[in-house]
């Protein structure tokens, strides 16, 4: 059990169905109120000044502050935002997403205090969310402008590689305010692409390993374990490598159609 479990065990009632559905019905309400001068966006901005001077209210109202300032747009950016939350709440549970939200909320307001006089809204947040939906769902199509269909991959690189020239370019400060920004995406996914990396790199030094070895050798590159066939006497036939508990994690050779036998035998012989 990892440490989400852990807490979702200790903690259920952390679990706010819905939440981002009812979020986005707020940041609707909250753009007609601007529009109609009854209650402007800068009243709403997460901004450390004025929460000292106790303006409270701003540690949860910058979560409405929607980032379009047309209404089709506007339409558009909720769409995607119920589309994301519906995404990764089906894949992670009500839970997980409620937690990821709050770590992403709580990772923004350390930046308004980190940086002295910044405002901020909500488009940090919303970004993690998308960027969560396109890391699980990474071929999912949307119509770009209602028109225009693209996989959500290629819109996380984009917003993945805008937020790295911001981290390569700005001053120290601001580096550090866009990593806590998206904290809650480095928190939750970070560890998967440590993985990823780790088994990447095994598999390519395995692979030059095994390279190496067979320039050294004239003989044949694979040999059936089972019955002794190579690439040599027999060109047409294929070989897969083993990598089971008694194989080891060097990989063991068979030819397809030995593979298979060894696969029943060691399942027999847990």
């Amino acid at each position: 059990m990892n440490w989400l479990d852990k807490l979702e065990r200790h903690y259920p009632q952390l679990a706010l169905e819905g939440l981002i559905r009812y979020i986005s019905f707020l940041m609707l309400t909250i753009f007609f109120l601007n529009k109609a001068n009854l209650l402007p966006y800068h009243m709403l901005y997460l901004d450390a000044g004025a929460i000292m001077s106790g303006q409270i209210w701003r540690l949860f109202t910058f979560l409405l502050i929607p980032a379009s300032s047309n209404f089709l747009f506007l339409i558009f950016e909720l769409s995607i935002l119920v589309m994301c939350a519906d995404g990764l709440e089906s894949e992670w549970g009500t839970f997980k997403l409620t937690l990821y939200y709050m770590v992403g909320a709580l990772a923004n307001i350390l930046v308004a205090f980190f940086i002295p006089g910044i405002q901020l809204g909500s488009y940090f947040l919303y970004l993690t969310l998308f960027l969560g939906f396109a890391t699980i769902y990474p071929d999912y199509e949307i119509l770009l402008f209602l028109i225009l269909p693209v996989k959500v991959k290629y819109l996380g690189m984009l917003s993945a590689g805008w937020l790295l020239y911001g981290i390569a370019v700005y001053p120290f400060p601001i580096k550090i305010a866009i990593m806590l920004a998206v904290a809650n995406y480095l928190i939750f996914f970070g560890p998967e692409f440590a993985n990823t990396m780790k088994g990447n790199l095994r598999a390519h030094s395995r692979r030059k390993e095994f390279e190496s070895k067979i320039k050294q050798s004239d003989g044949p590159r694979h040999v059936c374990k089972i019955c002794g066939r190579t690439e040599i006497s027999d060109p047409e036939l294929q070989f897969r490598y083993c990598t089971c508990e008694s194989c080891g994690p060097d990989g063991v050779a068979f030819c397809i159609d030995h593979l298979q036998e060894h696969k029943q035998r060691a399942e027999t012989e847990k």
